[in-house]
């Protein structure tokens, strides 16, 4: 493919899929092993409400089938060791979402989480995990599988043969479009892969595609480099003031005792500094607090103390 753009741009994705409810229907019936039937895409797939989400980083594809479930779709590049943790609570909000408006527990839907890696998860050797909740003594007793999870691993599909007989490895050829053979080998198999390779040349022929995808991509490097420059900043200025804090103790209680406690005490408070003020820069930066928390460990309410004291500074 010489198109720069790919179906792994969540923008791509969302706005292929989304736009095409013949191929979401077969993809997704795929991946699921049985014939669904989708009564609405709910979330909007125009080029303007995708550039609204994306500046809060919507961009998850959001399904309801016919029998009430709920399918989300998730494209994740990069490993940032908390897929199943990020999975597990977009599955819960969905859960607690549905209370709302249903009068008891009966009533309630099944969640189905789908997530794309082009990453490897798993030792596992499949390429597509689907969770199953079991009894410990009775492995073919389920219980409790309101919610369904389905991690596919785009890292280890690239390096197998897969049966493109299939209509889940064709589907996951047209995604991935790393190997050009397999995907020629899905367009001889399935004629509406090789309709959806055309549609999908269209879409990113698309000006105003492009350009969300040129703005998606330098938000998240834009991100990247905040978050750098304020941890460097800050561990430097830390590591400064821990340094003068250990020699001023050291000082006071002794040359030996002053070098060991100085440098321990030293490394705490720089420590502790480096992360406040990284805090403090990202603040300047207006990130997120549950972003702040990330990078620096810090509890919702130290920053907020942080924010406070930083704001009165400023007004006086």
């Amino acid at each position: 493919m010489s198109n720069k753009l790919t179906m792994k741009d969540d923008i791509v994705f969302k706005a292929f899929f989304s736009r095409n409810e013949k191929y979401l229907k077969s993809f997704l019936s795929a991946i699921l092993g049985e014939n669904i039937q989708i009564k609405r895409v709910m979330h909007d797939a125009r080029l303007e409400q995708l550039s609204k989400e994306m500046k809060y980083g919507i961009l998850d594809l959001e399904v309801e089938l016919e029998d009430g479930e709920i399918v989300n779709v998730e494209m994740q590049l990069k490993d940032n060791r908390n897929i199943e943790k990020r999975t597990t609570f977009y599955a819960s909000k969905k859960i607690v979402e549905q209370l709302e408006p249903k009068e008891n527990y009966e009533e309630l839907n099944k969640v189905i989480v789908i997530a794309i890696l082009d990453y490897t998860l798993t030792n596992l050797p499949e390429y597509v995990t689907e969770t199953v909740r079991v009894t410990r003594n009775h492995k073919e007793y389920e219980l409790n599988n309101l919610v369904k999870y389905y991690y596919i691993e785009l890292e280890k599909f690239r390096k197998e043969r897969p049966n493109m007989k299939e209509k889940v490895n064709q589907w996951l050829a047209f995604i991935d479009m790393e190997r050009g053979d397999i995907l020629e080998m899905a367009k001889k198999e399935n004629q509406e892969i090789k309709e959806a390779v055309k549609d999908y040349e269209v879409l990113t022929g698309d000006a105003e595609v492009k350009r969300l995808a040129e703005l998606r991509l330098m938000s998240k490097l834009e991100e990247n480099s905040a978050l750098a420059t304020a941890r460097a900043k800050g561990t430097e200025e830390g590591l400064k003031q821990g340094k003068e804090e250990g020699l001023k103790q050291g000082k006071e209680e002794g040359l030996k005792q002053g070098k060991e406690e100085g440098l321990k005490q030293g490394k705490e408070e720089g420590k502790k500094e480096e992360r406040q003020q990284i805090a403090r820069n990202l603040l300047s930066m207006e990130i997120e607090t549950e972003k702040i928390m990330e990078a620096t460990g810090l509890a919702k309410e130290e920053i907020e103390n942080i924010k406070y004291k930083t704001t009165k500074k400023e007004d006086n």
